[in-house]
């Protein structure tokens, strides 16, 4: 990852979220629409708050998204190509924006190329155009490594040194050397989180604005999380521990165990966000996991994206830009946020990313899983229905001390750093995942005694 790129991405994204939050809260405020209104029961803001943070956060999202194909390398691969593709033998391969450097230039100057891949019969050609031209050289990988390429009929074979493209004629001034960083991949999965990620929000603003039935909230989230298994092909298959040296292999049974999974913690960021900032620090917080347990690989551009999304939306939900702008994320935002923690955890901790082990996601949502834990417990054991409102998540109970909300919220953001700092700690010293679910399971007890004697 480009750290310069990743920052003029995260600047991008929170002036996109600060400026949208506004448009957006002044829209609601205005038709009289997705207004949070007071009850004195649950709800004790003081004035009537726009629900509006979660649209304003993904539609910024989808700006920084948008700012990656101008700003960074990126590669859009084949499958994403050949999504309309017949029966043709001859199938798109992948598409790269590629930055090149020409070496010996007085001007140092610094070119973005255009490169597609066209693959038939097992070989691959290529078709390379410098943009903002209109002119395209052609190329074909020949035997030994060699390069051919055909520029309208002028032909000259080059191959790669020591990172840089050498002509083979031996002429210095065509030596060229590719941008370090690796580019950010535009794969099925991140084209469908954005498809599904926009119906989850599309379905949630109804639920907002009108209101549904709990039961068929959930059935639509089961239904959607399984359509993305399906469809993306990603899915827990391997549960990161097991008997002997082998791990257990869940099979055709990851699928409802992803599903039910995902859906699991949209709900618990759900339920977390009870006050200001509250389900916003708990993104952020694995955020900061996410960045650090996959160091500077480019897959940290979403994250950095999401970032910006988040915080351009606290500027609001925390009052900094005063008491009457307030926003609040609203089901859609919440939703929204606990759909992009989950579905990160399961793709980085696939088979085929393997950043860290599945084990290891229970300790980045640890908060808010064992807070959705607990208060599921509390409505069983006084026979409440399981979606029936209360006051018995952390938030609340540590308010009932007379710790005014902004402290809660330090205290529970600093809370589960502790834990996702001692999840990664785990995972890069190689600790077995048998070892950190013991320390989680013991971890998770001591959590739930400890809100059990608060509620006394």
């Amino acid at each position: 990852m480009n750290i310069s790129i990743a920052v003029v991405i995260f600047l991008l994204t929170v002036f996109a979220s600060i400026s949208l939050n506004g448009i957006m809260r002044n829209i609601a405020k205005n038709n009289r629409w997705l207004i949070d209104i007071p009850d004195k029961n649950r709800k004790f803001h003081l004035t009537p708050t726009p629900v509006t943070g979660g649209i304003a956060i993904q539609i910024a999202m989808l700006t920084g998204f948008l700012a990656l194909f101008f700003l960074a390398d990126f590669t859009i691969q084949s499958e994403i190509r050949n999504l309309q593709l017949t029966s043709n033998t001859i199938n798109d391969g992948d598409f790269h924006k590629k930055s090149l450097k020409l070496e010996n230039s007085d001007q140092n100057e610094i070119f973005d190329l255009l490169i597609s891949e066209t693959q038939s019969n097992n070989e691959s050609d290529f078709e390379v155009q410098l943009q903002g031209s209109d002119e395209v050289v052609e190329i074909k990988m020949l035997e030994n490594g060699v390069f051919r390429v055909n520029n309208n009929g002028d032909f000259s074979d080059y191959v790669i040194q020591n990172g840089n493209v050498v002509s083979l004629a031996g002429d210095v001034s065509e030596s060229y050397k590719f941008s370090g960083s690796k580019p950010f991949q535009i794969n099925k999965f991140v084209i469908l989180f954005i498809i599904f990620g926009l119906l989850l929000q599309a379905f949630t603003l109804v639920d907002d604005a009108w209101g549904i039935n709990p039961k068929i909230r959930i059935t639509f989230q089961v239904l959607l999380n399984l359509l993305f298994c399906l469809a993306s092909g990603i899915y827990v298959n391997d549960i990161g521990f097991g008997i002997g040296n082998e791990n257990i292999q869940l099979g055709f049974l990851g699928i409802p165990f992803t599903v039910f999974c995902v859906t699991g913690i949209i709900n618990a960021f759900n339920m977390i966000d009870g006050i200001n900032g509250l389900c916003a620090s708990m993104v952020i917080s694995a955020l900061i996991g996410f960045i650090i347990i996959t160091g500077l690989d480019v897959v940290n551009y979403a994250f950095v994206i999401a970032f910006g999304g988040i915080f351009g939306f606290l500027v609001y939900n925390l009052g900094v830009v005063g008491e009457k702008r307030r926003v609040f994320l609203g089901d859609n935002g919440s939703s929204f946020l606990g759909f992009f923690v989950a579905w990160a955890c399961i793709y980085l901790s696939s088979a085929e990313n393997n950043f860290f082990n599945p084990v290891t996601a229970l300790w980045l949502v640890f908060i808010p899983f064992l807070d959705c834990i607990n208060v599921i417990l509390q409505r069983m054991r006084l026979g409440k229905k399981l979606f029936s409102p209360d006051r018995n998540h952390l938030h609340h109970l540590l308010m009932q001390r007379e710790i005014n909300p902004l402290t809660v919220l330090s205290y529970i953001f600093l809370i589960s750093l502790f834990f996702v700092f001692i999840g990664i700690s785990l995972d890069y010293f190689g600790i077995s995942a048998s070892i950190s679910l013991l320390l989680f399971l013991i971890s998770g007890s001591i959590y739930l005694y400890f809100t059990q004697r608060l509620s006394e």
